[in-house]
């Protein structure tokens, strides 16, 4: 029971919360896409510093979404590491 929730509480939803930003990273580099990639040309009114701001928080969404998910990578890069020392025979070992 316990192992249970502490699975839920310290796996699944950090992962579940990384949704959050990596669907804000996914809005900014729209946004990017919509007023920077073609530089001037793309939106004449747009300030160069704001495209910056949108960058620097594109890098920190997709920073935050990967901490978030690292206790997920981690536990299923155990388990499997865990699955393969376990279906080992005694002549394998």
């Amino acid at each position: 029971m316990i192992r249970r929730v502490l699975l839920v509480l310290f796996i699944w939803l950090p992962a579940v919360l990384a949704l959050f930003p990596a669907y804000m990273a996914v809005r900014f580099l729209i946004y990017w896409q919509v007023n920077c990639a073609g530089g001037r040309a793309a939106n004449p009114s747009y300030h160069v510093a704001d495209c910056w701001d949108t960058e620097r928080a594109f890098a920190y969404m997709i920073t935050f979404a990967g901490l978030l998910l690292f206790p997920l990578l981690c536990y299923g890069i155990l388990r499997l590491l865990a699955r393969r020392n376990a279906n080992r025979g005694p002549e394998q070992q």
